[in-house]
């Protein structure tokens, strides 16, 4: 195992335990997305085909929302207990420990909304293709955004109006990964292929992962430096 490997292996177990030990943020953040997805369906009208035209931008819209409320305290927390300054001293991979940390949050962020694709397909009169289809766009297009969020959380750490900050820099970047997400079900709903859709997704979020820590670490290095 190389020593990437296992800096990645020995950061994602610490980040594991943490989220682990204090999994406040994360669940509040699963709980906002269950709240809009469950509660809009009974507040309006119970048509089949309105539903199915409702669900894919409210969807992707209830993620990239849950998404951005885990993560205005991202690195803010590592910032003030002086960790992000201890990676800097150690002269370790700072984008294998970024990556790292990123990998952590996207799966526990991930699995519960999975989980809950069963449900939402019967709120959203889904059948069993099309929330095949959800579950997978989300698995391709995810990652993507929460390599974004990082990214908003890195420019937002020690700052205050944190919140703001990250929502004005995530959301240019997040539309396109929104548009062809939610695309991606509303072609399944209509009987279209998916593929392109669901690739193009796939290719967003290996350019995050393949770029944004990089850009990532450099952020979080002229934030100490300052």
């Amino acid at each position: 195992m190389t020593t990437g490997m296992r800096l990645f292996k020995r950061q994602f177990h610490r980040e594991l335990l943490v989220h682990l030990r204090q999994p406040r943020t994360l669940l509040h953040a699963t709980l906002f997305f269950l709240m809009i997805t469950v509660f809009f369906p009974l507040t309006v009208t119970p048509e089949p085909q309105l539903l199915q035209q409702l669900a894919p931008g409210l969807i992707w819209t209830a993620m990239l929302l849950s998404f951005l409320l885990a993560s205005e305290k991202f690195f803010q927390q590592d910032y003030e207990d002086g960790v992000i300054e201890q990676w800097l001293i150690s002269s370790q991979d700072l984008p294998v420990i970024v990556t790292a940390k990123v990998s952590v949050h996207w799966l526990l962020q991930l699995i519960p909304m999975l989980m809950l694709c069963p449900l939402l397909a019967m709120l959203f009169s889904l059948n069993p293709s099309e929330a095949a289809v959800l579950a997978l766009s989300l698995i391709a297009g995810t990652p993507a955004i929460i390599f974004l969020c990082a990214l908003a959380a890195a420019f937002s750490t020690g700052l205050e109006q944190r919140g703001v900050l990250i929502a004005l820099i995530l959301l240019p970047f997040a539309l396109p990964v929104m548009i062809f997400g939610s695309a991606s079900l509303q072609a399944a709903i209509h009987g279209m292929n998916v593929s392109g859709y669901l690739a193009l997704l796939l290719a967003f979020s290996l350019l995050a992962i393949l770029f944004l820590p990089f850009a990532i670490s450099a952020i979080l290095r002229i934030t100490l430096s300052d």
